[in-house]
């Protein structure tokens, strides 16, 4: 009897001990499971915190270039406007859109995509023609002062509308339907090496 007691004893130690080692096993894995999952739950957050500032910074890089040709155009159409009309010409406002745009041109290029920055390098090359002619117009040539106008108001009025498109689709806003991007590219950038030959 005493040996079947202290058998029984054993393996009711045995089971309590062990049952206890294997509840402490489960909670440490438990534990760890815990742990791995709130790590993969931060590093998903960081990824996405990640993701957000660099479309964030992206947008702001595309809004502050889509401004500054805009209103590198703009100072173009003014300057020419005020030159040949007569008016002394603000040079130095003139001269402040077309750093804007640099500096706008110059962050963009290391954000934007590539197909983007084709659009973004052909329209800074546009506007930078456009600067140049209007300072070297000579305001009594009728017809340079003509092509001039016509250049600034159609050939950069379209290369700007096209970069905002181009800046759109990059940002995954769909254009329309009918939207030849790529073509339009193509005739952009022949009417500038048009313009450019001529007016040489």
């Amino acid at each position: 009897m005493d040996w079947t007691n202290v058998a029984v004893a054993s393996i009711t130690v045995a089971g309590t001990l062990g049952g206890g080692i294997v509840t402490q096993v489960f909670a440490i894995r438990s534990k760890r499971i815990d742990a791995q999952a709130q790590r993969d739950n931060r590093a998903e957050e960081l990824r996405e915190l990640t993701r957000k500032e660099a479309s964030d910074e992206k947008r702001s890089v595309y809004a502050s270039l889509n401004t500054a040709a805009h209103s590198c155009r703009a100072a173009i159409r003014h300057y020419l406007d005020e030159k040949c009309g007569g008016r002394p010409a603000d040079l130095a406002k003139f001269e402040s859109a077309q750093a804007a745009l640099r500096d706008s041109y110059s962050r963009a290029q290391m954000v934007v995509s590539d197909r983007a920055l084709d659009f973004a390098s052909e329209v800074n090359r546009c506007l930078d023609i456009g600067h140049r002619a209007a300072l070297e117009i000579d305001e009594n040539d009728a017809a340079a002062v003509a092509a001039l106008y016509r250049y600034v108001d159609v050939t950069l009025g379209s290369a700007v509308r096209l970069l905002r498109r181009a800046i759109r689709e990059d940002l995954g806003i769909e254009p329309d339907v009918d939207a030849d991007l790529d073509g339009r590219l193509i005739e952009l950038r022949a009417t500038r090496r048009e313009f450019a030959t001529r007016h040489a």
